[in-house]
């Protein structure tokens, strides 16, 4: 990456001064976009959810998130201009502090076209959360951050790449920095938000995937561990990380044959949503 965004102006990364954003311990808001097929499929999606987090805090919403057209052209500005011309992921950041926001966005490129999935299934265990599913907040990145690096952490050199974590009352709601899906028969479910689960901007993307392709989707409050071995097919899904298809629970192992059928229409909606944008 050559160029980012700083307060609505492309710099180049060596000119851009930021020190002055880390003064007085600003508290960061960030979001993780995915942009390939000539755009950026989910960008109305993910400003709406940075303006959900700023109204938590009781912020006014900056002036570039209330012109979104020009954010958007700026963005792919920056893109074109860093020659990430597959897909990648955009980060926008916000610099929080009393009345002020300022941003940084940044730019990663990925080789692929497609929205990434994994080319290999993944090991994952359970981890207890504790999280209190009456709590709205646990439905926003920021709030959940901390606890994800502590369980990513937890499974640091050991065979599991990432953990279906359950809350306070031992049900499933979601994976690290993810939502988890699962497939059994003709029935697509995943944790409902009720639950405890994070709400990832791929979230309702998915959902739509799996009634075209012909499932019966349920969002589920009260989806147990036991649960998670009766399935024939299970991947974790966010905007940030694509799809990882889960090989195996515990000792438990899986197949992706539905899994992939999904990624496919997935891939053919996110095309629609580019075109409805440009």
């Amino acid at each position: 990456m050559n160029f980012l965004i700083v307060n609505n102006a492309i710099v180049k990364k060596e000119e851009a001064n930021l020190t002055h954003l880390f003064w007085n311990e600003p508290f960061v808001l960030s979001q993780k976009i995915w942009f390939g097929f000539g755009g950026i499929p989910l960008f109305n999606k993910n400003i709406d959810f940075l303006v959900q987090q700023l109204n938590v805090f009781n912020v006014e919403i900056p002036p570039y998130l209330k012109n979104r057209r020009e954010l958007f052209r700026i963005s792919k500005r920056m893109l074109n201009k860093n020659k990430f011309y597959r897909s990648g992921i955009i980060t926008i950041q916000l610099f929080i502090l009393n009345s002020t926001v300022e941003y940084v966005v940044t730019s990663t490129g990925i080789p692929e076209s497609d929205f990434p999935i994994s080319s290999a299934g993944v090991l994952v265990n359970f981890a207890d959360s504790k999280r209190r599913e009456e709590n709205l907040l646990n439905r926003h990145f920021f709030y959940n951050k901390t606890n994800w690096k502590i369980k990513q952490h937890q499974i640091y050199n050991s065979e599991f790449e990432n953990s279906i974590l359950i809350n306070s009352n031992k049900m499933v709601c979601e994976g690290i920095e993810s939502n988890i899906f699962m497939i059994k028969d003709n029935l697509f479910i995943t944790p409902s938000l009720e639950s405890g689960s994070y709400e990832d901007t791929i979230r309702q993307p998915v959902l739509k995937t799996a009634k075209q392709i012909g499932l019966n989707v349920a969002e589920l409050p009260n989806i147990k561990k036991e649960h998670i071995f009766e399935m024939d097919e299970l991947f974790f899904a966010s905007e940030e990380m694509g799809f990882q298809w889960i090989l195996g629970v515990e000792k438990r192992r899986y197949v992706n044959q539905i899994t992939k059928q999904i990624h496919k229409s997935l891939n053919e909606l996110l095309k629609e949503f580019v075109g409805a944008d440009n």
